[in-house]
């Protein structure tokens, strides 16, 4: 063994471990940065940077073999290009997805022009992945980012000036909230709800406004991950029916997170969050909806290739298709029915607002929203008669 020069010590063995750690898979900025690729899936985008990945590897061993190098396989096809193979398996695991979720995530990559599948009579389909073509001249997510900053900060202030002078209706409601901390006010909230009706009908219409701003506080300031907060913050009123916590969710997530991933576990809670009453406590529901979660995709999966099936067939079957597009349109109807249940709900919550405003002697309603407050029994007849 030959000696070391003066003054240079000497270096460390790599372990397996390091080197795992050291290794990366290069994100492309356009999927982040681009306006026409900004809103393309987050699993499309993770599906695409794994598959550019992968394309050096099978470019090396396609100009091994055409050296004349034994056991390497060429991946060029009869017009010069470069192909990657991954079959199904590979990339549901990669995915952590079903495979009903991973084709509809190659039918996504395909849609934004960046992926190119052909399919092969006994074997993993051909996978092309494509440079985009279509980039923008000039990103301006710079000045984005600062109006989106400056919009917030705006509403921030907005809520503060409404927050700091409470009416004379409400200023007993005000001081109390102002004079607790900020969970208690929740947990007075909590209280109240559990005497409303599911028409959230409210005396004061500072209290509906307030008790909004706490759970969006409450909603940010978790440790919840990023999809699901916003998940949550547009079902701010569903949590308000089913008088549910914020830390409620958060246990609950914590709870089953290692076993669901964030997108079941969104799915799951939607389903909850639909009903109008729970027959069951908010864990048994939700333990109940994450279980026909996991089992609904794990229905929809390809039943594993027996011992006599050397090769796996990649080609989805027709009826396989159909029953996708089937469930998809399915979810697109039961997505619709449920933002028109949450307009209407937010309306009536409108109208209930004014509804409040009018009988403290401030504001007016129109014919039209006086006779549908009256068939809502927002208003009684009696209501009507010092007005």
């Amino acid at each position: 063994m030959s000696k070391l020069k003066n003054d240079i010590p000497q270096g460390k063995k790599i372990s397996g471990k390091q080197a795992n750690a050291d290794r990366y898979i290069k994100l492309n900025e356009f999927l982040l940065f681009d306006p026409l690729y900004r809103d393309m899936p987050e699993k499309a985008k993770l599906l695409y940077v794994f598959l550019r990945h992968k394309l050096p590897y099978f470019q090396q061993q396609t100009e091994a073999h055409e050296s004349g190098l034994e056991e390497t396989k060429s991946y060029r096809d009869d017009q010069g290009y470069i192909y990657c193979i991954a079959d199904n398996t590979e990339l549901e695991y990669i995915l952590n997805c079903a495979e009903s979720t991973l084709i509809r995530t190659k039918k996504a990559l395909t849609q934004y022009g960046l992926l190119i599948e052909e399919p092969t009579k006994n074997g993993a389909n051909r996978l092309y992945v494509l440079e985009p073509a279509a980039l923008s001249e000039r990103w301006t997510y710079i000045d984005e980012i600062k109006q989106l900053r400056a919009e917030k900060k705006e509403k921030n202030k907005e809520k503060a000036v409404k927050y700091a002078k409470p009416s004379s209706k409400s200023g007993n409601f005000q001081n109390e909230s102002h004079g607790n901390s900020q969970n208690e006010s929740y947990g007075n909230f909590q209280n109240e709800s559990k005497n409303q009706s599911n028409g959230f009908k409210s005396n004061s219409s500072s209290k509906i406004k307030l008790n909004l701003s706490i759970y969006e506080d409450e909603i940010n300031s978790s440790i919840l991950p990023s999809l699901l907060k916003i998940s949550l913050t547009k079902k701010i009123d569903r949590l308000i029916h089913h008088n549910i916590q914020v830390l409620d969710i958060v246990k609950n997530y914590e709870l089953h997170k290692q076993a669901v991933t964030e997108g079941q576990y969104i799915s799951a809670l939607d389903f909850a969050l639909k009903l109008d009453k729970f027959s069951k406590s908010f864990i048994d529901v939700m333990s109940t909806n994450i279980k026909k979660q996991i089992e609904f995709e794990h229905n929809q999966q390809r039943p594993a290739a027996t011992s006599k099936q050397k090769k796996r067939q990649e080609i989805v079957p027709e009826e396989i298709r159909k029953q996708i597009e089937a469930d998809e349109q399915k979810e697109k109807e039961e997505a619709a029915q449920y933002q028109q249940h949450t307009q209407q709900l937010t309306e009536d919550m409108i109208l209930q607002e004014k509804v409040a405003l009018l009988k403290d002697g401030f504001g007016k309603l129109t014919d039209a929203e006086i006779a549908l407050a009256l068939e809502k029994k927002f208003l009684t007849p009696e209501d009507l008669k010092g007005n």
